[in-house]
């Protein structure tokens, strides 16, 4: 029981490291946070961190695994959809994803305007993919009659994302300057208000 409770406890320490790690790297971005800081807020000691991740490269490297392995359940298509409906489920599954997880948009935002080995990490191992997934089933929308074929369906994907991801990225402003919360009822709304514009815009009416 001990052992068990044991075990336990050091899972606990290394998921509190892990999201604090991904909260700062969101926050600061990489050269702006340290082991130490991490450790603190992690409520950890510093040598911690470097057992379970060896260096800050290293635990940059398993944040990224952990947050980007959720994107993959919030933009794959639903084979079992009408090809509509199943692109109107992705939209609102991204944004669900931006309300929930806003360190993604942080992250790519901020390591997105460097070309390194940070964003060549992420782009061969999450976002290439998972990007791709999503131009295609654009394609596949327009192949069907659904989607605007005069739309780029390259140029459409950061258009979506820009649009579905700074609200709640900048929740702070929004609630300063607009009086509004990204995290509650004006959230819900907002996503909405999202989709319907996308629909409207970009998708064929259908007789």
């Amino acid at each position: 029981m001990a052992a068990k409770k044991g075990a336990d406890d050091g899972k606990d320490r290394k998921e509190r490291i892990l999201e604090a790690a991904i909260a700062s790297f969101a926050e600061v971005g990489f050269d702006g946070t340290s082991t130490s800081a991490v450790a603190r807020k992690a409520g950890v000691a510093q040598p911690l961190v470097h057992h379970h991740f060896g260096s800050k490269d290293g635990l940059w490297r398993a944040a990224m695994d952990r947050v980007f392995s959720e994107v993959r359940v919030f933009t794959a298509l639903d084979p079992d959809l009408p090809p509509k409906e199943a692109l109107v489920s992705v939209m609102r599954r991204f944004l669900r994803l931006s309300a929930q997880r806003p360190e993604v948009a942080r992250i790519v935002a901020r390591e997105g305007m460097t070309d390194g080995p940070r964003l060549q990490y992420l782009v061969e191992h999450f976002l290439k993919d998972r990007y791709g997934e999503v131009v295609e089933s654009f394609r596949q929308g327009q192949a069907t009659g659904i989607l605007d074929p005069s739309i780029r369906p390259e140029l459409l994907l950061p258009f979506v994302l820009g649009a579905g991801a700074h609200f709640f990225d900048v929740a702070p402003l929004a609630r300063r300057a607009l009086g509004v919360e990204p995290e509650g009822a004006d959230g819900e709304d907002f996503q909405d208000m999202v989709v319907d514009i996308i629909i409207r815009g970009v998708i064929v009416a259908q007789d």
